[in-house]
C-alpha cells in the first residue's frame, strides 16, 4: 500500500470517527467537497494548508495522518490520570437521604470551580427525585440547542456521576465538565488512542470536535430530563388547529354565498 493509499484510508476513517458527511468536514476545514472526494479517492495528494486545517480544527497528529505513526490525536498539556480524579461529593439530609443537587445555567461557572467543595455545594437547591435515591446524582439545567431534538434548552437532566471512564459506552448522552465549560453531548472513546473524548450534538447544525481526556473534570451519564416542553408543543398544535377550524370555517361560508348567487 502506498503512502497516499494510507493517507486516504486514514483520512476517511477520521471523518467517519467523527460521524461526519463530505459536506460536513470539507466545510469545517475550508475546502469544497469534491476537492475532499478526490482526496479521499486518492485523486489529490493533501497539501500542506489543508493538514495544518484537519490537524487545527480536529486537534489531529499531523504524522499519524500522513505516515500512520504516533496516537491519532494531539495529547494535552495537562494531567488528569484516573488515579488523580476526585470523587464528586455526595450531598444528605440529616436523615441520611441523598439530596441532588441542582446546578442551574448561571451556576455553572462557580460549580466547575467549586464542584468539589462540600460548603460550596450546599448553597445550592437541592431535590428529593423519586426513582433515584440510591447513587450519586446531579441536575444539570441545559444551556444551549446542540442536543435538540433530543434535549431542549432549560430542560433538566438528572444525570449520575461516571467514575470509570473507560465503562462509557460509545454513544451515550454525558454532561462533560471542563475548565471551558459545562456541556451535553454523546461522548465516544476511539478505541486506539482512548486519551480523547469524541463529543458528537445531536443538532446537525454543531461540529463533532474532540476534547483531551486531562482537560475533563468530571463526567455525569444523563439518565432522565425534567420538561416542560410536551406542554409548549401541546399549545402550538392547540393554537394551529384553531386556526385551522377557522380558515374552514370561513371557506365554508364563502363557498354558502358563492352557491347561494348561483342559485339566484
Amino acid at each position: 500500500m502506498t503512502k497516499r493509499e494510507s493517507t486516504k484510508s486514514r483520512l476517511i476513517k477520521l471523518r467517519e470517527l467523527l460521524s461526519l458527511s463530505q459536506k460536513d468536514f470539507s466545510d469545517s476545514i475550508g475546502i469544497t467537497q469534491g476537492a475532499l472526494s478526490r482526496l479521499e479517492t486518492g485523486k489529490s495528494k493533501l497539501s500542506l494548508d489543508t493538514l495544518t486545517q484537519i490537524s487545527q480544527v480536529f486537534n489531529i497528529n499531523c504524522n499519524w495522518l500522513i505516515n500512520g505513526q504516533g496516537n491519532q490525536f494531539l495529547s494535552g498539556n495537562k494531567n488528569n490520570s484516573e488515579s488523580e480524579r476526585k470523587q464528586s461529593v455526595i450531598t444528605r439530609d440529616i436523615n441520611d437521604s441523598i439530596l441532588i443537587p441542582m446546578i442551574k445555567e448561571e451556576a455553572q461557572a462557580g460549580y466547575i470551580k467549586n464542584c468539589q467543595d462540600v460548603e460550596y455545594l450546599k448553597t445550592l437547591d437541592v431535590y428529593k427525585i423519586p426513582g433515584y435515591e440510591e447513587g450519586n446524582y446531579r441536575l444539570f439545567e441545559i444551556s444551549g440547542d446542540s442536543m435538540t431534538p433530543t434535549i431542549y434548552p432549560r430542560e433538566i437532566v438528572v444525570s449520575e456521576f461516571i467514575d470509570d471512564w473507560d465503562k462509557i459506552e460509545n454513544g451515550s448522552i454525558c454532561i462533560v465538565i471542563s475548565e471551558e465549560g459545562i456541556i451535553a453531548k454523546r461522548v465516544y472513546f476511539y478505541e486506539e488512542d482512548k486519551g480523547f473524548l469524541i463529543l458528537k450534538s445531536d443538532n446537525a447544525e454543531f461540529k463533532t470536535y474532540s476534547l483531551p481526556l486531562s482537560e475533563v473534570i468530571e463526567l455525569w451519564k444523563i439518565q432522565a430530563k425534567i420538561t416542560s416542553v410536551f406542554v409548549k408543543n401541546h399549545l402550538v398544535d392547540a393554537n394551529k388547529m384553531e386556526a385551522l377550524e377557522s380558515d374552514i370555517k370561513t371557506l365554508k361560508e364563502q363557498v354558502q354565498k358563492l352557491s347561494q348567487k348561483v342559485e339566484e
